[in-house]
Protein backbone atom coordinates (compact mmCIF):
# COMPACT_ATOMS: atom_id res chain seq x y z
CA UNK A 1 0.00 0.00 0.00
CA UNK A 2 1.59 3.30 -1.04
CA UNK A 3 1.63 6.44 1.12
CA UNK A 4 -1.18 8.12 -0.85
CA UNK A 5 -3.53 5.16 -0.34
CA UNK A 6 -2.53 4.81 3.32
CA UNK A 7 -3.33 8.48 3.88
CA UNK A 8 -6.81 8.05 2.43
CA UNK A 9 -7.36 4.84 4.43
CA UNK A 10 -6.45 6.73 7.60
CA UNK A 11 -9.18 9.20 6.72
CA UNK A 12 -11.93 6.57 6.67
CA UNK A 13 -10.86 4.54 9.71
CA UNK A 14 -12.44 7.00 12.18
CA UNK A 15 -15.78 6.57 10.42
CA UNK A 16 -15.47 2.79 10.64
CA UNK A 17 -14.66 3.10 14.34
CA UNK A 18 -17.69 5.32 14.97
CA UNK A 19 -19.91 2.76 13.25
CA UNK A 20 -18.58 -0.11 15.33
CA UNK A 21 -18.72 1.83 18.60
CA UNK A 22 -22.51 1.90 18.20
CA UNK A 23 -22.46 -1.87 18.58
CA UNK A 24 -19.62 -2.98 20.83
CA UNK A 25 -20.25 -6.63 19.99
CA UNK A 26 -18.95 -5.99 16.48
CA UNK A 27 -15.92 -3.92 17.44
CA UNK A 28 -13.01 -5.03 15.29
CA UNK A 29 -15.34 -6.95 12.96
CA UNK A 30 -14.41 -4.91 9.89
CA UNK A 31 -10.68 -5.28 10.56
CA UNK A 32 -11.04 -9.04 11.03
CA UNK A 33 -13.15 -9.46 7.88
CA UNK A 34 -10.56 -7.47 5.94
CA UNK A 35 -7.80 -9.69 7.36
CA UNK A 36 -9.55 -12.99 6.53
CA UNK A 37 -10.56 -11.85 3.04
CA UNK A 38 -7.02 -10.66 2.26
CA UNK A 39 -5.64 -13.95 3.60
CA UNK A 40 -7.92 -15.87 1.25
CA UNK A 41 -7.17 -13.66 -1.75
CA UNK A 42 -3.44 -14.12 -1.18
CA UNK A 43 -3.82 -17.90 -0.90
CA UNK A 44 -5.67 -17.87 -4.23
CA UNK A 45 -2.70 -16.05 -5.81
CA UNK A 46 -4.93 -13.24 -6.95
CA UNK A 47 -3.51 -10.03 -8.34
CA UNK A 48 -2.00 -7.65 -5.80
CA UNK A 49 -4.60 -5.02 -6.69
CA UNK A 50 -7.44 -7.47 -5.98
CA UNK A 51 -5.88 -8.39 -2.63
CA UNK A 52 -5.59 -4.71 -1.74
CA UNK A 53 -9.14 -3.94 -2.89
CA UNK A 54 -10.68 -6.78 -0.91
CA UNK A 55 -8.87 -5.61 2.24
CA UNK A 56 -10.14 -2.06 1.88
CA UNK A 57 -13.65 -3.25 0.99
CA UNK A 58 -13.56 -5.43 4.10
CA UNK A 59 -12.93 -2.39 6.23
CA UNK A 60 -15.82 -0.56 4.59
CA UNK A 61 -18.37 -3.35 4.17
CA UNK A 62 -20.54 -2.57 7.23
CA UNK A 63 -20.24 1.20 7.21
CA UNK A 64 -23.92 1.37 6.21
CA UNK A 65 -24.97 0.21 9.68
CA UNK A 66 -24.61 3.84 10.67
CA UNK A 67 -27.95 4.34 8.88
CA UNK A 68 -29.80 1.60 10.81
CA UNK A 69 -31.90 2.71 13.84
CA UNK A 70 -30.44 1.84 17.24
CA UNK A 71 -33.65 0.08 18.27
CA UNK A 72 -32.96 -2.50 15.55
CA UNK A 73 -29.16 -2.57 15.41
CA UNK A 74 -28.84 -2.93 19.19
CA UNK A 75 -31.87 -5.13 19.84
CA UNK A 76 -30.84 -8.01 22.12
CA UNK A 77 -33.66 -10.32 20.99
CA UNK A 78 -34.55 -11.89 17.69
CA UNK A 79 -35.55 -9.48 14.91
CA UNK A 80 -39.03 -9.79 13.48
CA UNK A 81 -39.61 -9.90 9.72
CA UNK A 82 -39.95 -6.14 9.29
CA UNK A 83 -36.89 -5.42 11.45
CA UNK A 84 -34.81 -7.93 9.50
CA UNK A 85 -35.81 -6.27 6.22
CA UNK A 86 -34.60 -2.95 7.63
CA UNK A 87 -31.24 -4.27 8.82
CA UNK A 88 -30.69 -5.86 5.39
CA UNK A 89 -30.57 -2.31 4.00
CA UNK A 90 -27.13 -1.79 5.55
CA UNK A 91 -25.31 -3.40 2.61
CA UNK A 92 -26.99 -1.07 0.10
CA UNK A 93 -26.35 1.91 2.36
CA UNK A 94 -22.71 0.86 2.65
CA UNK A 95 -22.46 0.88 -1.14
CA UNK A 96 -24.06 4.31 -1.36
CA UNK A 97 -21.69 5.77 1.23
CA UNK A 98 -18.60 4.29 -0.38
CA UNK A 99 -19.76 5.54 -3.79
CA UNK A 100 -19.49 9.04 -2.38
CA UNK A 101 -15.95 8.62 -1.06
CA UNK A 102 -13.92 9.78 -4.10
CA UNK A 103 -10.87 7.55 -3.62
CA UNK A 104 -12.96 4.43 -2.94
CA UNK A 105 -16.06 4.74 -5.08
CA UNK A 106 -14.80 1.90 -7.32
CA UNK A 107 -15.37 -0.43 -4.34
CA UNK A 108 -19.04 0.51 -3.95
CA UNK A 109 -20.44 -2.49 -5.83
CA UNK A 110 -18.19 -4.90 -3.90
CA UNK A 111 -19.27 -3.48 -0.56
CA UNK A 112 -22.96 -3.49 -1.53
CA UNK A 113 -22.76 -7.15 -2.59
CA UNK A 114 -21.13 -8.76 0.46
CA UNK A 115 -24.45 -10.41 1.49
CA UNK A 116 -25.15 -11.90 -1.94
CA UNK A 117 -25.13 -15.72 -1.94
CA UNK A 118 -23.66 -17.96 -4.62
CA UNK A 119 -27.03 -19.70 -5.11
CA UNK A 120 -28.91 -16.41 -5.55
CA UNK A 121 -30.58 -16.45 -2.11
CA UNK A 122 -28.78 -13.38 -0.79
CA UNK A 123 -29.50 -9.65 -0.87
CA UNK A 124 -29.94 -6.90 -1.94
CA UNK A 125 -30.20 -8.00 -5.60
CA UNK A 126 -30.31 -11.79 -5.42
CA UNK A 127 -27.19 -12.10 -7.57
CA UNK A 128 -25.71 -15.54 -8.10
CA UNK A 129 -22.43 -17.17 -9.11
CA UNK A 130 -20.26 -14.93 -11.29
CA UNK A 131 -22.83 -12.13 -11.19
CA UNK A 132 -21.43 -11.42 -7.72
CA UNK A 133 -18.17 -9.42 -7.80
CA UNK A 134 -15.17 -11.64 -7.10
CA UNK A 135 -14.10 -9.56 -4.09
CA UNK A 136 -17.61 -9.77 -2.63
CA UNK A 137 -17.48 -13.56 -2.86
CA UNK A 138 -14.30 -13.44 -0.79
CA UNK A 139 -15.83 -11.03 1.73
CA UNK A 140 -18.91 -13.23 2.14
CA UNK A 141 -16.86 -16.12 3.52
CA UNK A 142 -14.77 -13.87 5.75
CA UNK A 143 -17.85 -12.06 7.07
CA UNK A 144 -19.72 -15.22 8.03
CA UNK A 145 -16.63 -16.83 9.58
CA UNK A 146 -16.00 -13.83 11.81
CA UNK A 147 -19.67 -13.59 12.80
CA UNK A 148 -19.60 -17.24 13.88
CA UNK A 149 -16.34 -17.07 15.84
CA UNK A 150 -17.12 -13.90 17.82
CA UNK A 151 -19.59 -13.13 20.55
CA UNK A 152 -22.80 -11.48 19.48
CA UNK A 153 -25.58 -9.88 21.48
CA UNK A 154 -27.89 -12.83 20.84
CA UNK A 155 -25.39 -15.68 21.45
CA UNK A 156 -21.91 -16.64 22.60
CA UNK A 157 -19.08 -17.18 20.13
CA UNK A 158 -18.87 -20.58 18.48
CA UNK A 159 -15.75 -22.69 18.53
CA UNK A 160 -13.38 -22.84 15.58
CA UNK A 161 -14.57 -26.36 14.73
CA UNK A 162 -18.28 -25.47 15.05
CA UNK A 163 -17.77 -22.48 12.77
CA UNK A 164 -16.08 -24.55 10.06
CA UNK A 165 -18.88 -27.11 10.27
CA UNK A 166 -21.49 -24.41 9.70
CA UNK A 167 -19.56 -23.02 6.73
CA UNK A 168 -19.60 -26.51 5.22
CA UNK A 169 -23.31 -26.93 5.94
CA UNK A 170 -24.02 -23.60 4.24
CA UNK A 171 -21.68 -24.21 1.30
CA UNK A 172 -24.45 -23.33 -1.16
CA UNK A 173 -24.00 -19.68 -0.13
CA UNK A 174 -20.35 -19.46 -1.15
CA UNK A 175 -18.13 -19.77 -4.18
CA UNK A 176 -17.17 -23.48 -3.93
CA UNK A 177 -13.51 -23.03 -4.88
CA UNK A 178 -13.06 -20.04 -2.58
CA UNK A 179 -14.68 -21.93 0.32
CA UNK A 180 -12.58 -25.03 -0.30
CA UNK A 181 -9.42 -22.91 -0.22
CA UNK A 182 -10.50 -21.06 2.93
CA UNK A 183 -11.22 -24.32 4.76
CA UNK A 184 -7.73 -25.55 3.85
CA UNK A 185 -5.79 -22.46 4.93
CA UNK A 186 -7.64 -21.15 7.99
CA UNK A 187 -6.57 -23.99 10.34
CA UNK A 188 -2.99 -22.77 9.84
CA UNK A 189 -3.87 -19.24 10.98
CA UNK A 190 -6.72 -19.69 13.44
CA UNK A 191 -8.96 -16.91 14.76
CA UNK A 192 -7.59 -13.38 14.88
CA UNK A 193 -8.49 -11.38 17.98
CA UNK A 194 -8.31 -7.91 16.45
CA UNK A 195 -10.63 -5.41 18.11
CA UNK A 196 -10.59 -1.69 18.74
CA UNK A 197 -10.83 -1.74 22.53
CA UNK A 198 -11.56 -3.90 25.56
CA UNK A 199 -15.30 -4.58 25.78
CA UNK A 200 -17.01 -4.87 29.16
CA UNK A 201 -19.74 -7.27 28.06
CA UNK A 202 -21.40 -7.72 31.45
CA UNK A 203 -21.92 -3.99 31.92
CA UNK A 204 -23.02 -3.63 28.30
CA UNK A 205 -25.53 -6.47 28.56
CA UNK A 206 -27.00 -5.02 31.73
CA UNK A 207 -27.48 -1.60 30.11
CA UNK A 208 -29.09 -3.10 27.02
CA UNK A 209 -31.25 -5.42 29.06
CA UNK A 210 -32.53 -2.44 31.05
CA UNK A 211 -33.15 -0.33 27.96
CA UNK A 212 -35.06 -2.93 25.95
CA UNK A 213 -36.58 -5.35 28.44
CA UNK A 214 -37.15 -3.61 31.79
CA UNK A 215 -40.27 -1.65 32.70
CA UNK A 216 -39.03 1.81 33.77
CA UNK A 217 -41.68 2.18 36.49
CA UNK A 218 -41.60 -1.15 38.33
CA UNK A 219 -38.06 -2.23 37.28
CA UNK A 220 -39.28 -5.71 36.40
CA UNK A 221 -39.46 -7.31 32.94
CA UNK A 222 -41.68 -5.58 30.39
CA UNK A 223 -43.76 -7.14 27.62
CA UNK A 224 -40.80 -7.36 25.20
CA UNK A 225 -38.70 -8.98 27.90
CA UNK A 226 -41.41 -11.56 28.50
CA UNK A 227 -41.71 -12.31 24.77
CA UNK A 228 -37.94 -12.81 24.60
CA UNK A 229 -38.15 -15.31 27.47
CA UNK A 230 -41.08 -17.11 25.84
CA UNK A 231 -39.08 -17.36 22.64
CA UNK A 232 -36.24 -19.07 24.50
CA UNK A 233 -38.64 -21.34 26.41
CA UNK A 234 -40.12 -22.55 23.13
CA UNK A 235 -36.93 -24.54 22.49
CA UNK A 236 -37.38 -26.64 25.63
CA UNK A 237 -39.84 -29.19 27.00
CA UNK A 238 -40.39 -27.69 30.45
CA UNK A 239 -43.58 -27.75 32.47
CA UNK A 240 -44.65 -24.16 33.05
CA UNK A 241 -47.09 -22.58 35.44
CA UNK A 242 -48.32 -19.17 34.34
CA UNK A 243 -50.31 -16.86 36.57
CA UNK A 244 -51.94 -13.79 35.07
CA UNK A 245 -52.51 -11.06 37.68
CA UNK A 246 -54.43 -7.86 37.26
CA UNK A 247 -55.60 -5.22 39.73
CA UNK A 248 -59.36 -4.89 39.46
CA UNK A 249 -60.78 -1.36 39.17
CA UNK A 250 -57.31 0.13 38.73
CA UNK A 251 -58.76 3.01 36.70
CA UNK A 252 -61.07 3.88 39.57
CA UNK A 253 -58.14 3.71 42.00
CA UNK A 254 -56.24 6.21 39.84
CA UNK A 255 -59.31 8.42 39.64
CA UNK A 256 -59.81 8.55 43.42
CA UNK A 257 -56.20 8.69 44.60
CA UNK A 258 -54.33 10.09 41.60
CA UNK A 259 -51.95 8.55 39.07
CA UNK A 260 -48.92 8.93 41.35
CA UNK A 261 -50.58 6.75 43.98
CA UNK A 262 -51.54 4.34 41.20
CA UNK A 263 -47.89 4.13 40.15
CA UNK A 264 -46.89 3.43 43.76
CA UNK A 265 -49.44 0.64 43.91
CA UNK A 266 -47.79 -1.08 40.93
CA UNK A 267 -44.33 -0.54 42.40
CA UNK A 268 -45.34 -1.98 45.77
CA UNK A 269 -46.89 -5.06 44.13
CA UNK A 270 -43.63 -5.67 42.28
CA UNK A 271 -41.53 -5.17 45.41
CA UNK A 272 -43.70 -7.62 47.35
CA UNK A 273 -43.34 -10.20 44.60
CA UNK A 274 -39.54 -9.83 44.62
CA UNK A 275 -39.57 -10.18 48.40
CA UNK A 276 -41.68 -13.35 48.21
CA UNK A 277 -39.93 -14.95 45.24
CA UNK A 278 -36.58 -14.52 43.49
CA UNK A 279 -37.33 -13.86 39.82
CA UNK A 280 -34.75 -13.66 37.06
CA UNK A 281 -33.91 -10.10 36.02
CA UNK A 282 -32.05 -10.67 32.75
CA UNK A 283 -32.72 -12.38 29.45
CA UNK A 284 -30.75 -15.62 29.52
CA UNK A 285 -31.23 -19.27 28.71
CA UNK A 286 -34.02 -20.54 31.01
CA UNK A 287 -33.34 -23.30 33.52
CA UNK A 288 -35.41 -25.49 35.78
CA UNK A 289 -36.67 -23.68 38.90
CA UNK A 290 -36.39 -20.24 37.25
CA UNK A 291 -39.12 -17.72 38.00
CA UNK A 292 -40.06 -14.68 35.90
CA UNK A 293 -42.28 -11.71 36.70
CA UNK A 294 -43.29 -9.19 34.05
CA UNK A 295 -45.56 -6.18 33.71
CA UNK A 296 -47.33 -6.64 30.39
CA UNK A 297 -49.84 -3.78 30.52
CA UNK A 298 -50.77 -0.92 32.86
CA UNK A 299 -52.17 -3.05 35.71
CA UNK A 300 -51.49 -6.53 34.35
CA UNK A 301 -48.64 -8.80 35.35
CA UNK A 302 -47.60 -12.35 34.58
CA UNK A 303 -45.74 -14.79 36.82
CA UNK A 304 -44.01 -17.78 35.19
CA UNK A 305 -42.35 -20.67 37.00
CA UNK A 306 -40.38 -23.53 35.42
CA UNK A 307 -40.66 -27.06 36.79
CA UNK A 308 -41.74 -25.94 40.28
CA UNK A 309 -44.12 -27.58 42.76
CA UNK A 310 -47.56 -26.29 41.83
CA UNK A 311 -49.20 -26.47 45.29
CA UNK A 312 -46.31 -24.76 47.05
CA UNK A 313 -46.06 -21.90 44.55
CA UNK A 314 -49.80 -21.36 44.46
CA UNK A 315 -49.88 -21.18 48.26
CA UNK A 316 -47.06 -18.64 48.38
CA UNK A 317 -48.68 -16.53 45.67
CA UNK A 318 -52.07 -16.58 47.39
CA UNK A 319 -50.45 -15.51 50.67
CA UNK A 320 -48.67 -12.67 48.92
CA UNK A 321 -51.84 -11.48 47.19
CA UNK A 322 -53.81 -11.64 50.43
CA UNK A 323 -51.22 -9.51 52.19
CA UNK A 324 -51.24 -6.96 49.36
CA UNK A 325 -55.04 -6.76 49.21
CA UNK A 326 -55.31 -6.19 52.95
CA UNK A 327 -52.67 -3.48 52.96
CA UNK A 328 -53.91 -1.51 49.96
CA UNK A 329 -57.62 -2.39 49.96
CA UNK A 330 -57.66 -3.51 46.34
CA UNK A 331 -58.60 -6.78 44.68
CA UNK A 332 -56.27 -8.81 42.46
CA UNK A 333 -57.72 -11.24 39.95
CA UNK A 334 -55.57 -14.26 39.05
CA UNK A 335 -55.79 -16.78 36.22
CA UNK A 336 -53.59 -19.89 36.20
CA UNK A 337 -52.49 -21.75 33.08
CA UNK A 338 -50.32 -24.88 32.97
CA UNK A 339 -48.47 -25.39 29.70
CA UNK A 340 -45.54 -27.18 28.14
CA UNK A 341 -42.85 -24.66 27.21
CA UNK A 342 -42.54 -25.96 23.63
CA UNK A 343 -44.13 -23.37 21.31
CA UNK A 344 -45.34 -21.42 24.35
CA UNK A 345 -44.74 -18.11 22.59
CA UNK A 346 -47.12 -18.91 19.74
CA UNK A 347 -49.69 -20.39 22.13
CA UNK A 348 -50.05 -17.47 24.53
CA UNK A 349 -48.39 -14.60 22.67
CA UNK A 350 -51.77 -13.36 21.51
CA UNK A 351 -52.79 -12.82 25.14
CA UNK A 352 -50.00 -10.33 25.76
Amino acid sequence: MDDFQKYNLDEILPLITVTELRDAYTQGHSQRVAYYAHLLATALNLDTTVCQNVYTAGLLHDIGKIGIPDAILLKPGQLDKEEFELIKLHSSISGQIVKNIPHYKYLANIVASHHENYDGSGYPQGLKKDEIPLEARLLSIADVFDALTTRRIYRSSLSFEQSLTILKEQKYKFDPYFLETFLKIIPHYGITKAQTKTIHFEKLEKLRNNFFFIDPLTKTLNRDGLLAILGKLSHYQYKLMLYFLNIKNFKEYNYHFGSQEGDQLLIQLTKLFYKTFTPQETIKEPQKKDIYFARIQADQFIFISIEQRENYLTYKLEQMIQQFQQEFQVEIKTTKIIKNSHNIKSEIGYLL
